[in-house]
């Protein structure tokens, strides 16, 4: 009778123990970028019902978002200036970051937008390291170091590399007519 009664007090903690596991599950909720004080003060103008009022409160806020602009305390970038970031940037490694497309924990990691998973360059210049490796740096000055050796046709300034990311924050360089090797960026 004691094993009995001994199972019966395990079940019902488990029981007790999983019940909330078995409650329905709620979406967190979606976090948003916190704005900066200096932008929700110029939206707030628009609450302004005042014709006078309202302008001129959007003239002090204006006023106060070009100082900040003039101090380096804001800046003001728009979708083909973000890109061209993303692209000079491509190749190192940054905490996912939301104002350059990095996803955080709660949306899996996932870029909210579709980033920037390869380039097309223009090799200004190279350098052998031996062993088949090389270094490699861009037009735009980024530098690349072939993480395994090159067979076939070596580098060379002038030649078009198209660098994408490869698994595991790996990344993978083929220079025009041949094959992919893997690359890391150096600065």
């Amino acid at each position: 009778m004691n094993g009995k009664r001994g199972w019966i007090v395990t079940m019902s903690l488990c029981l007790i123990a999983g019940a909330p596991m078995a409650a329905p599950v709620q979406a967190a909720p979606q976090r948003q970028q916190p704005r900066p004080e200096i932008f929700t003060n110029l939206l707030q103008c628009r609450s302004i019902t005042d014709n006078a009022q309202r302008l001129a409160c959007f003239d002090q806020q204006v006023g106060a978002i070009d100082a900040a602009a003039q101090r380096d305390e804001v800046v003001v970038l728009d979708k083909s200036e973000l890109n061209k970031t993303r692209k000079t940037l491509f190749g190192f490694a940054f905490p996912k970051l939301p104002f350059l497309g990095g996803g955080d924990d709660e949306d899996g990691g996932k870029p909210q937008e579709e980033g920037v998973t390869h380039i097309d360059a223009v090799i200004a210049s190279v350098r052998s390291l031996g062993y088949g490796k090389w270094q490699i740096v861009l037009e735009d000055g980024a530098q690349w170091m072939t993480t395994e050796a090159v067979t076939g046709r070596d580098p060379k300034a002038g030649q078009k590399i198209e660098l994408k990311r490869a698994a595991m924050g790996s990344f993978m360089g083929k220079v025009e007519g041949g094959r992919a090797v893997r690359m890391k960026r150096v600065s």
